[in-house]
C-alpha cells in the first residue's frame, strides 16, 4: 500500500509538472504587443486601399471566412462579397478610412479589437464617424479579420410617414 501511494504521488507530479510546462509554452509563444504591431499595419492598409482602390489589398486583410456586417445591410462573407462592398465604397467617393484603436485584448485563439473610425472622401471631408469591434484570427501566420461589425455614430432620419 505504501508504494502505491508513493507512485500515485509522483505520478501526480510529474504529470502536473508536464501540464505546467506546455501551459507555459503556449502562453510564452502569443505575444499580445506584436499582435497590435499586426493590426496597427493592417488598419492603415485597411484605410488606405480606398484611395489606391485597391480591392485584393483590402480582401487580403480578411480570412478566408471573414465575415463584416455593416450597419443596416445584411452579413457579408468571403473575398467575393467583401470585394463587392469596397468597389461599393470606392463608387461612393471613400479615399480613406481613419482606424483609431482604442482596446486590443484576447489570446492565441483570437484576438479583439475596439475602435472608433472616421469615413474620409476627397480632400479630406468627412463622410462619417463610428465605432467598430473586430475578431482578429491567425491565419497561415498572419492577424487577419475574422469578423468585423461596426455603426455610425450618426442618428439615422426618422422614417417618412
Amino acid at each position: 500500500m505504501k508504494y502505491l501511494v508513493i507512485l500515485f504521488a509522483a505520478s501526480a507530479i510529474f504529470f502536473t509538472s508536464c501540464e505546467s510546462k506546455t501551459a507555459t509554452t503556449e502562453a510564452s509563444s502569443f505575444n499580445i504587443d506584436s499582435v497590435r504591431i499586426q493590426i496597427a499595419a493592417s488598419n492603415i492598409i485597411f484605410g488606405s486601399s480606398f484611395g489606391k482602390a485597391d480591392s485584393a489589398a483590402f480582401a487580403a486583410l480578411y480570412t478566408t471566412d471573414g465575415c463584416m456586417s455593416p450597419q443596416g445591410m445584411p452579413k457579408i462573407c468571403g473575398a467575393t462579397g467583401i470585394t463587392a462592398f469596397f468597389n461599393e465604397g470606392v463608387k461612393a467617393g471613400f479615399k480613406n478610412i481613419a482606424l483609431t484603436t482604442e482596446e486590443v485584448l484576447g489570446g492565441k485563439e483570437g484576438v479583439i479589437e475596439t475602435g472608433k473610425y472616421e469615413v474620409l472622401g476627397e480632400g479630406g471631408v468627412s463622410y462619417e464617424k463610428g465605432k467598430y469591434i473586430v475578431m482578429w484570427k491567425e491565419e497561415n501566420g498572419k492577424w487577419k479579420m475574422h469578423r468585423d461589425i461596426w455603426n455610425s455614430d450618426t442618428t439615422p432620419a426618422p422614417a417618412a410617414n
